[in-house]
């Protein structure tokens, strides 16, 4: 049996397994099946969807189907992530939790403190503009519509939604005091900071002996920076990375990525790590076109990974660190620990050998926040990465 939770992509799957590893809960995160089958009895699972971007009714059946897979192992529903901006099929999704759950009441909010995401009078409001009138509600991919969090809910799920203001992590604690103070059956969906203030509550009702994840041992080698998020805030990241660990920024073209990795595999060799991250839309070097990106960032990382035999990544957004666990045959992370709120670092094992993870959403974390992962990934200045064949195109 596993109790488990749902998540429409990897990074915010991998954010609320983190909260769970908090609590003293082991947790794994898959998108498979068979992923899922091979967890430990006393394993919480989160199983993403990978729904973020799916037409809504598509997203509906994936949800119901993970339920009825969830039901058939003999698991508790315990938490249903989504987006903190409210993108994505959320109303969808929440049809599919009231049609499925029908005796179990919705505590929803995305809101997101830290983040400056809160919930206002019913309003999301990010850093302090309600969602919609913000460059979330002019993404040209996913446009955010609604502000209003009620706005969204279904009506298969109006009279079972507690629609939960919050501006602060005490909001969010008393929302759920409240829930379990009403005596019926409710299930949290909202952010990762929802399921951070529920878990410890779930691990004091469920006391478990304390788990701390084995790191892999790994032999002494680079560290690979991915980023194929387009948020701004990445570049500043990488700045920081590069002034304070001397790590190269190399940017992949679309139509070159080859030359991308060229260019990492030496300075791999040169500075024991490197950052790819993909051109600016719009630039002369690249195409707006997002899966044609995803794809060349993809290539680059394989290539490089190929050449070093590199084991140590950090990814930066949710669909591309899907992309490159489904490149290197992955299916199932285990998290170790929580580097800083949305940043995890997680191990894995495809058959030929372990990895160290480190990953994270685009729009999330500080200035510091790539320097962090360097150091959980074990990163030393001047490492080189291993020199078993030529650099591509040689």
């Amino acid at each position: 049996m596993n109790d488990y939770f749902l998540a429409d992509d990897l990074s915010g799957a991998l954010e609320v397994a983190a909260a769970f590893r908090q609590a003293g809960f082991p947790a794994v995160v898959t998108w498979s099946l068979e992923g899922w089958k091979a967890c430990g009895p006393d394993e919480v699972v989160g199983f993403t969807t990978e729904t973020r971007n799916a037409p809504p009714a598509a997203a509906a059946a994936a949800v119901m189907q993970a339920l009825a897979w969830g039901r058939a192992r003999g698991g508790q529903l315990l938490f249903k992530k989504i987006d903190s901006t409210m993108r994505g099929p959320v109303a969808a999704e929440l049809a599919a939790l009231a049609t499925a759950l029908p005796e179990t009441t919705l505590l929803f909010t995305p809101a997101n403190p830290h983040a400056g995401r809160i919930v206002r009078k019913g309003i999301l409001h990010v850093q302090g503009v309600p969602v919609a009138e913000t460059d979330f509600g002019r993404d040209p991919a996913n446009p955010v519509k609604e502000s209003s969090i009620l706005g969204v809910v279904p009506e298969a799920a109006q009279n079972r939604t507690i629609a939960l203001d919050a501006a602060s992590d005490e909001d969010l604690a008393n929302g759920i005091a409240a829930r379990e103070a009403a005596g019926v059956p409710w299930v949290g969906v909202g952010s990762g900071a929802l399921a951070r203030a529920l878990t410890p509550r779930l691990g004091a009702a469920h006391p478990t002996t304390a788990v701390k994840g084995a790191r892999p041992a790994l032999p002494p080698g680079a560290v690979l920076f991915v980023c194929g998020s387009a948020h701004p805030a990445n570049r500043t990241q990488a700045g920081v990375l590069a002034r304070e660990r001397g790590l190269p920024v190399i940017e992949v073209s679309p139509a070159n990525p080859g030359a991308a990795a060229r260019a990492a595999v030496a300075a791999i060799r040169v500075h024991g790590g490197v950052a790819l991250h993909i051109a600016p839309r719009g630039s002369d070097e690249t195409s707006s076109d997002s899966r044609g990106a995803l794809a060349a960032i993809v290539e680059a990382t394989r290539t490089v990974v190929t050449y070093t035999g590199i084991r140590r990544i950090m990814a930066t957004g949710g669909e591309t660190a899907r992309a490159l666990c489904d490149a290197f045959g992955i299916d199932s992370l285990r998290v170790l620990e929580d580097i800083e709120p949305g940043l995890v670092l997680a191990s894995a094992d495809n058959g030929s050998g372990a990895w160290l993870l480190a990953i994270k959403p685009g729009g999330f974390g500080t200035e510091a926040s790539w320097v962090r992962a360097a150091d959980a990934l074990g990163f030393s200045p001047g490492g080189p990465g291993k020199k078993q064949q030529p650099r591509p195109g040689d």
